[in-house]
């Protein structure tokens, strides 16, 4: 008998992944089935990182199956898209008992056409409830069999919900197994529980004999020969019909004048055409302030006519103020904006707004009126950048006129409504001694740093979100001489050069057919046409690191990146993970001889636990032995005396 298993949680967190692991190492070690084990993404494949294997495990029927045999786990291991799922399973069926896929993202179509079970892990929270719920209603109109779909409790703790709660609001669903904490994952990193005694070894195992024994038949050749690549659209449900399960745990937040500004805004636009009126606020600025004026003046008018009465005068021009801002600009979070000392505005929903100030996140009383509020303030963001946000693309990056940076995730992705996030830049432009001035860095590390630059050294800024990196590189490019044609590349432009001869370089998301988008990578690969003296990435995240590294070995001496990693020796792992990226298939040693020769100086930039920002390493490399990268530290942070000293 053959047995198809798909896990299945859009939501991070649940563990889907390890547990599905855990069910193969079970499947083929202790049941002694032919177990194959398939991550279903159209990503790079993140599992071969997880298990720490430098082999491609990519489809090819040109292989032979051994090449994907584990021989310490003892299960098939395959990375499929959806354009070789059809081929590749058929190819697999009758070479193994058990296949078990791990789904990224939505649990696509295809997947429950060729499963004879789903198995959905869910921990003890109320949003990740909320999640499963969702997903099982869309089952229920596809009309899919929900006597196939198990639920899985992973992770129990004791959180806001209960075991018995689940059992309550999923009657209708099998809950396959609870399974708690294991401290050989969370503590050692580990991917297996192998040790018998434990609990959740025990739970596991008793699950899979119990999936063996009450497993479906099912004609599996027949269900992938009618496979087609249509998905399931998890989230096209209106949001009335989302069943809120910690709604008893929230304590809603309210405006007390959250319905007056929404009866006088709707009176407002039914006596303007807004929209045409921003249209000519925008082309004739000559006009802008006046436009403006009239606008807030029928706001007011609008206030006398109604019969809504706020007897104090502050709160009054409050409210109208904050129409104004709605309906003129950012609405709630306009204050916030023009406020230097604050560093990051963060609206969570229309009701729950941080900021972060000198480093600390604190909660304002300040809130928009409703969702829809939230959502026009991103509309007013993105549109004159030319970039869109709605449900086929519910997600964007984009920046302020003073170059800002904004993150905004809308429904159905965002389940509590839109989120914006503003990482605010300083108007006025950070020098090196700024930097010095505030503790960041030393003199002589600057000193040491301005040279670097000036000599043509490629440095990589590498630190965590928010350490303050791409200030760093702001500063460090400041050092590059007049003389020298400087190329950035950016996801959303936010580097400020005061050299004269410099291009700059924005990447383009896809358009609303999903066409016409170009990557970080394309850009690199092209100002290596431009004749570029420096090129400077603003962020490298994927396979753009490869160009990258090619160009500063190729005549680009000087170049500069940031890359997200907690140490210079992490840096050096990451950017051997994103070569791989790539899709190229480079030896390990190749891709770490490629770095050594391209790398000079990695910069790690820290926030402290203090709010504060400072540089913590400035690592040289100086070659390798063996197929180790040899790395020096120049200068290191002294957490006793607070300060970065030469090694």
């Amino acid at each position: 008998m053959k047995y198809v298993i798909g896990f299945a949680n859009p939501k991070s967190g649940t563990g889907k992944t390890t547990l599905a692991l855990n069910f193969s190492y079970l499947f083929a070690n202790e049941l002694k089935l032919k177990t194959l084990f398939v991550d279903y993404s159209n990503t790079v494949f993140e599992t071969e990182f997880l298990l720490n294997q430098n082999q491609s495990f990519v489809f090819s029927d040109k292989k032979s199956i051994d090449d994907y045999f584990l021989s310490k786990e003892k299960f098939y291991l395959l990375w499929l898209n959806e354009n070789d799922l059809k081929e590749a399973l058929t190819y697999w069926l009758d070479k193994v008992d058990v296949i078990l896929i791990d789904t990224q993202d939505i649990l696509p179509e295809e997947i429950l056409k060729i499963s004879g079970k789903i198995i959905i892990p869910a921990v003890l929270e109320p949003l990740y409830i909320n999640y499963i719920d969702f997903i099982l209603n869309r089952l229920k109109e596809m009309k899919y069999p929900l006597n196939v779909v198990n639920i899985l409790v992973n992770k129990n703790s004791n959180g806001l919900l209960k075991y018995e709660d689940i059992k309550e609001i999923f009657k209708d669903i099998k809950i396959c197994g609870i399974l708690p904490c294991e401290e050989e994952i969370s503590k050692n990193g580990n991917v297996f529980v192998k040790n018998k005694k434990s609990v959740f070894f025990k739970n596991l195992f008793q699950m899979v004999q119990s999936l063996i024994n009450n497993f479906p038949d099912k004609n599996y050749f027949d269900a992938i020969s009618k496979l087609d690549k249509k998905s399931i659209n998890f989230y096209s449900l209106p949001a009335e019909e989302k069943k809120d399960i910690s709604e008893k745990n929230k304590t809603p937040i309210t405006d007390k004048y959250s319905k007056i500004k929404k009866d006088i805004r709707k009176k407002l636009y039914d006596e303007l055409d807004i929209k045409n009126l921003e249209k000519d606020a925008l082309s004739q600025p000559d006009k802008r302030k006046k436009i403006y004026e009239d606008i807030k003046n029928k706001i007011r008018y609008v206030f006398d006519k109604s019969d809504i009465v706020i007897t104090d005068i502050d709160e009054r021009e409050r409210v109208i103020e904050d129409i104004y801002n709605e309906v003129t600009g950012l609405g709630a979070i306009e204050d916030f904006i023009k406020d230097e000392g604050i560093s990051e505005i963060m609206v969570n929903r229309h009701n729950q707004i941080y900021i972060e100030r000198s480093g600390k996140l604190i909660k304002t009383d300040v809130t928009y009126t409703d969702n829809e509020m939230v959502l026009r303030a991103i509309e007013k963001i993105v549109l004159p950048i030319g970039r869109r946000i709605d449900e086929s693309m519910p997600y964007v990056d984009a920046r302020l006129p003073d170059g800002s940076r904004v993150n905004a995730i809308i429904p159905p992705l965002s389940l509590d409504g839109p989120v914006l996030t503003i990482r605010k830049f300083s108007k006025r432009k950070l020098t090196i001694d700024d930097l010095i001035k505030f503790g960041s860095i030393t003199e002589e590390a600057a000193n040491y740093l301005k040279e670097a630059v000036i000599k043509r050294k490629n440095i990589i800024v590498s630190g965590g979100t928010g350490s303050g990196k791409t200030t760093l590189l702001n500063v460090l490019s400041s050092f590059i001489p007049e003389d020298e044609r400087i190329i950035t590349v950016e996801d959303s432009a936010e580097l400020r050069l005061n050299q004269e001869h410099v291009i700059r370089l924005e990447a383009r998301p896809p358009n609303i057919e999903g066409r016409g988008a170009v990557t970080i990578r394309d850009l690199v690969k092209n100002c290596l046409r431009m004749r570029p003296d420096r090129i400077i990435v603003g962020e490298c995240r994927s396979g753009e690191t490869l160009d990258m590294l090619q160009a500063m070995n190729t005549g680009h001496e000087g170049s500069m990146t940031t890359v997200h990693a907690n140490s210079p020796r992490d840096a050096i792992s990451r950017i051997e993970v994103m070569v791989l990226m790539a899709g190229v298939d480079l030896p390990l040693r190749a891709i770490r001889e490629q770095i050594r020769g391209a790398v000079d100086i990695i910069v790690q930039q820290a926030r402290l636990k203090d709010g504060s920002r400072k540089i913590t390493q400035i690592t040289e490399i100086t070659g390798m032995e063996g197929d180790t990268i040899l790395m020096h530290n120049v200068f290191e942070y002294d957490e006793k005396e607070g300060k970065l000293k030469r090694q």
